[in-house]
C-alpha cells in the first residue's frame, strides 16, 4: 500500500509539476501574433492614408489647370498646398486667414499636366505611440506599449480615366513591450510594403500590401525564452466624401484587412517544448470622420471606427498537447486631429481613444514634404 501510495504521489507531482510548467507563459507567442493584428491594423491604414486622407496634400504642388485656359489668360498653375483631408474641388479654398477663395468644385474637370508632374511627388515620416491594456477571456489582461515609425514616398499621379491614381512604397520599425504580473515581452521588429489609391471626384479607394517581422524575449519566472514572427498581409480601403458645406464634409469608409502571422517553435527555459500554429487573422472596420475648416489654413476632424477582428489558427501545442487558443477581441476607436499646410510642408497631429478587446490611448504626427 505504501508502495502505490509513493507512486500515486509521485505521478500526482510530476503532473502538477508539468502543469505548472506548462503556465500562462506558454501563451507568449500567442500574445505578440495578437499585437501584431493591432499594429498591422495602424501600419496599413496610414500608409493608405496618405493618398486618401493624410497624403492627399500628396497631390498638391502640381500643376492643376483648368481645361479652359490661354497664353493671355491661363488658368492657375498652382492652387497651392492641399489639405491632407482633401482637394480643394472637394472642400473649398482657404487663405491663410481662412478667406474662402472658391466654394465647393473648382468647376470643370481638373488636368494634370504631364510635362510638370515628378516620378516622385511627396515624402513622409509617421510616428505612432500606443498604449493598450489588451484583453484575453480567461487571462490576465496585458498592458501593450509600442511605437512604430514609418517612412514612404509617393509618385507615379497620373490622370487615369475619369480619375487620378497614385502608387507609393513604404517601410519602418515597431518596437515596445507587453507585460503584466506574470510575463515581461519586449518586441522590435521591421516591415516594407506598397500601395496604390485611385480617386474619381468624391470615392477614394486605397490598396495595400506589406510583410514584416518581428523578433521577441519575453521574460518569465522560469527564465527568458526567445522567438520570432513573421507577417505577410493585404487590406483595401474606400471612403466617400459627402459635401455638406464649403467648410465642412462627412466621410463615411470601410476598411478590411487580411493578415497571415508565422510563428517559430522553442524551447522553454520551463523545459517545454513550445509550439504555435500559424495565425490567419481577418479584420473589417467600418468608420465616419467629420472634416471641418477651422480657420486661417487649419483644418480638423472627429472620427470614429469599429474593428471586427476574427483569427483562424494560433493554437498553443506544449509537448505534443494542444490547449486552446486565446481569442481576438473587436475594439473601437473615436479620437481628433487637425493638420496645418505651410507652403509644401504638411504636419498632422491625432489623439485616439480605444475600448473594448484593446483599450487605452494613441496618438500620431505625420510630416510631408511635397516636391
Amino acid at each position: 500500500m505504501k508502495h502505490i501510495s509513493l507512486v500515486a504521489v509521485s505521478a500526482f507531482m510530476l503532473s502538477v509539476g508539468g502543469a505548472f510548467a506548462a503556465g500562462p507563459h506558454i501563451f507568449a507567442n500567442t500574445f505578440t501574433m495578437n499585437n501584431i493584428t493591432a499594429f498591422q491594423h495602424s501600419i496599413m491604414h496610414s500608409a493608405m492614408q496618405t493618398f486618401e486622407g493624410t497624403a492627399a496634400a500628396a497631390l498638391a504642388g502640381r500643376s492643376i489647370t483648368g481645361p479652359a485656359h490661354t497664353e493671355t489668360e491661363p488658368s492657375a498653375d498652382l492652387y497651392g498646398t492641399l489639405p491632407m483631408y482633401g482637394r480643394p474641388h472637394l472642400y473649398g479654398e482657404y487663405g491663410d486667414d481662412g478667406t474662402v477663395f472658391q466654394s465647393g468644385r473648382n468647376g470643370g474637370d481638373i488636368l494634370i499636366s504631364t510635362d510638370t508632374r515628378p516620378a516622385v511627388n511627396s515624402v513622409w515620416i509617421n510616428w505612432q505611440h500606443f498604449n493598450d491594456d489588451v484583453k484575453f477571456k480567461g487571462y490576465d489582461e496585458l498592458n501593450s506599449d509600442y511605437d512604430l515609425i514609418m517612412f514612404g514616398l509617393a509618385g507615379g499621379e497620373a490622370q487615369w480615366g475619369i480619375g487620378i491614381s497614385e502608387w507609393g512604397i513604404f517601410g519602418g520599425y515597431v518596437g515596445g513591450t507587453q507585460d503584466n504580473h506574470f510575463i515581461d515581452i519586449d518586441e522590435n521588429g521591421g516591415y516594407i510594403g506598397l500601395y496604390s489609391g485611385y480617386n474619381i471626384q468624391n470615392f477614394n479607394l486605397s490598396l495595400a500590401a506589406n510583410a514584416g517581422a518581428l523578433y521577441n524575449s519575453a521574460e518569465n519566472a522560469y527564465g527568458t525564452d526567445e522567438f520570432a514572427n513573421m507577417w505577410a498581409g493585404v487590406a483595401v480601403n474606400a471612403t466617400y466624401n459627402i459635401t455638406l458645406d464649403d467648410t465642412f464634409t462627412l466621410q463615411p469608409g470601410v476598411y478590411a484587412g487580411y493578415t497571415w502571422i508565422g510563428a517559430a517553435d522553442y524551447l522553454s527555459k520551463s523545459g517545454v517544448s513550445i509550439a504555435n500554429h500559424n495565425l490567419n487573422s481577418f479584420e473589417i472596420a467600418p468608420s465616419l470622420r467629420a472634416i471641418k475648416n477651422i480657420g486661417r489654413g487649419w483644418f480638423g476632424y472627429i472620427g470614429v471606427k469599429h474593428a471586427f477582428v476574427s483569427g483562424h489558427g494560433g493554437t498553443v501545442i506544449v509537448d505534443a498537447m494542444k490547449y486552446n487558443e486565446l481569442d481576438i477581441r473587436n475594439y473601437t476607436e473615436y479620437g481628433i486631429g487637425v493638420e496645418k499646410s505651410i507652403d509644401r510642408f504638411n504636419v498632422a497631429l491625432n489623439l485616439n481613444r480605444r475600448d473594448g478587446g484593446r483599450s487605452g490611448w494613441n496618438g500620431s504626427v505625420t510630416m510631408k514634404y511635397i516636391f
